[in-house]
């Protein structure tokens, strides 16, 4: 299967203290690891002091001396001390730039080190990888205040992180230590992921990355402006299997800050040897493309029903400031996107969509596309949540569901709106942001293959389910053709011609989707299965893929041969009470015969039995099988299939 790198965020971090992952298990270790990240020229190095209580006294012991700007202890873990061993003990920590010459371990509760930098109370270590930074500045007036308003004065912050991490990934920690920077984006450029989207001052975002070399392009602001680009070796670097804080340091404007060191990004990994501290190299900048809204909502109507067409989609505009529902868009019809839009009008009052969190409120859907939403509607999503980056609203299902043949996979097909977000927010002019969905009610789990205009197979996208999943990628913007399968079949139910190039969708974001009925007849009469594409910009471009669905009768790629296994022809053909199957084993092993008709549902299945090799027969009796097309499939305990074709008439 084609997997194309992408990134998984986990969680978003304000302040002092914050968890990243999951509930620690039990072979989850305590550890702490100290990194140096004020830029401040007055304070580097500098020793980190913790007082600890001790028998109801406090004994002070040097935690981390001696740090210079942009280094970092080794994490420390498993040391039989209070410091480290009392996961849940409350420490005070002391930061000192007046004693780093001559330190020596404090071994008694009257000494007290000279407190230059700061105290900071309240620091509880827990269970996983405790990551405390040092930032901000000693004295705030002498530097240029943060532009969100946040405070840059001298503190501890500290993360804890009880995510355990594949070794195959790199788990990364990233921090913005940035004390005179608005909020940054974070870009993968390989992959056009949002590693960090309007980060600021002292806020952090952990993921996982997979294993890799990268570019990470570095922007700030709104409209965002390109700060440097860095090469971020991370597979070369040897980050494979571990945990690493990545930092944003230094100042954006060094003149405005006593000169201090000027903005960078650096790599700490956190393990128990010296911490090799990895300053990223800036490199070229990306190429010309298109830079894609920090925030946008589109929304497609993929809902077949033809009662539901056309739709308005209406939001309540109170989480934005706003006072009223205003309109996303009205007379949407079936197959039709309104433009991404960056904004709502409301009335007179244009109310953009921006912020840094994840923001939610109220949608409603109605057929009304006259003046005021109405008070309640077709449907209404109390809890409708877009985030950062492109969010594709799919207006999804049917308004009753006893009306419509049921979904394959057991999924719900009532109506509903599903929003697919996506982070990307830079494409290449020579590339193309592609999102894969399904939006079929009465088809079942499909995979698509991916071919080049030569016809060559280039990977595979899935398994998708319907109101489910989806899938991303960027990929070069050329002509391709995607076939359309039934998961686990070598059965084709369509190809289609995704010209990317020829409809210059070069520097784009956009949406592919499976709509319509895969059995027109059982649904109303409604219209059969096409793959709709929608551009994710303030156009709103929509087409049909040129191609169309297929039924089984006229089904590609089909073999009845392979794996040691060969199905024959069923006789007669085409049957009406029952037909001979017969089948060839080339060696002995566990099979199973079943019967999959148009939709995609498996109809009437054999049980699994260990066959000798040789030739072998069975009689299929289809009086109970309604008139069509079927596909008959032979499969192995390996999940090797073939298949033949059949139509049962009556």
């Amino acid at each position: 299967m084609l997997r194309l790198l992408g990134l998984r965020k986990i969680a978003l971090v304000l302040g002092l203290l914050a968890f990243f992952g999951a509930k620690s298990s039990a072979q989850v270790t305590t550890s702490l690891q100290f990194v140096h990240l004020s830029a401040d020229p007055a304070l580097s190095p500098i020793s980190v002091w913790a007082g600890v209580p001790v028998f109801g006294m406090t004994q002070f012991v040097p935690a981390a001396p001696n740090i210079s700007f942009r280094n970092a202890t080794p994490s420390i873990s498993g040391v039989p001390n209070p410091f480290i061993a009392g996961a849940q003990v409350p420490v005070s920590l002391f930061i000192d730039s007046a004693l780093t010459a001559n330190l020596t371990p404090v071994t008694n509760t009257t000494a007290t080190p000279t407190i230059a930098g700061g105290q900071f109370q309240g620091l509880r270590l827990r269970r996983g990888a405790n990551i405390s930074f040092v930032r901000g500045v000693q004295d705030a007036a002498m530097f240029a205040a943060n532009p969100n308003g946040a405070s840059t004065r001298l503190s501890i912050s500290t993360l804890v992180d009880t995510t355990s991490i594949s070794p195959t990934s790199v788990r990364i920690l990233f921090y913005n230590a940035v004390t005179d920077a608005p909020g940054i984006d974070v870009v993968v450029r390989e992959t056009n992921d949002l590693l960090a989207s309007q980060i600021s001052f002292d806020q952090a975002i952990a993921y996982n990355i997979p294993d890799g070399n990268y570019t990470f392009d570095v922007y700030q602001g709104s409209p965002r402006r390109l700060i440097a680009s860095y090469s971020a070796p991370l597979r070369t670097l040897g980050y494979t299997g571990q945990r690493v804080v990545i930092a944003a340091t230094g100042f954006l404007n060094p003149a405005q800050n006593r000169n201090g060191a000027a903005f960078g990004l650096i790599a700490i990994p956190n393990t128990e040897i010296i911490a090799q501290v990895f300053n990223f190299r800036t490199t070229d900048p990306p190429s010309a493309g298109n830079a894609l809204p920090s925030v946008s909502l589109q929304a497609v109507h993929t809902s077949a029903d033809p009662t539901l067409n056309p739709l308005a989609l209406w939001l309540n505009t109170t989480a934005f400031g706003g006072t009223a529902f205003a309109p996303l868009g009205t007379n949407i019809a079936f197959r039709a996107a309104t433009p991404a839009r960056t904004n709502l009008a409301s009335g007179t009052t244009t109310i953009p969509l921006q912020g840094n969190t994840n923001r939610q409120t109220d949608a409603l859907i109605t057929a009304s596309t006259s003046g005021t939403a109405p008070g309640v509607g077709l449907i209404r999503v109390p809890n409708y949540v877009f985030a950062q980056g492109g969010n594709i609203t799919l207006i999804e299902g049917v308004s009753d569901t006893t009306r419509f043949a049921r979904n394959p996979s057991g999924r719900s097909i009532r109506f509903q709106l599903r929003t697919l977000p996506d982070t990307a927010t830079f494409v290449a002019g020579n590339q193309t942001r592609f999102l894969l969905a399904h939006s079929a009610t009465d088809l079942g789990d499909i995979i698509f293959d991916i071919r080049d205009a030569s016809g060559t197979m280039l990977g595979t996208f899935g398994p998708l389910t319907y109101g489910q999943t989806f899938v991303s990628a960027t990929i070069p913007a050329v002509n391709y053709s995607l076939v359309m399968r039934l998961n686990n079949s070598n059965t084709a139910l369509g190809t289609f011609a995704l010209n990317l190039a020829s409809e210059n969708l070069g520097g784009r974001r956009v949406l592919v989707t499976a709509t319509g009925f895969a059995n027109p007849a059982q649904n109303l009469g409604g219209p059969g299965v096409r793959l709709l594409a929608a551009v994710n910009d303030s156009t709103g471009r929509f087409f049909l893929l040129p191609g169309g669905f297929t039924s089984v009768r006229e089904q590609l790629q089909l073999s009845n041969s392979g794996a040691g296994m060969t199905l024959h022809a069923v006789s007669p053909n085409p049957v009406r009470e029952s037909a001979i199957v017969r089948y060839d084993l080339s060696e002995a092993k566990e099979i199973e015969m079943s019967l999959v008709n148009t939709q995609g549902n498996i109809v009437w299945r054999d049980e699994r039995r260990f066959m000798p090799s040789g030739a072998h027969s069975l009689s299929l009796d289809a009086a109970s099988f309604a008139q069509g097309a079927y596909m008959l499939r032979l499969s192995d305990s390996k999940g090797n299939s073939v298949s033949v074709r059949f139509v049962v008439t009556k």
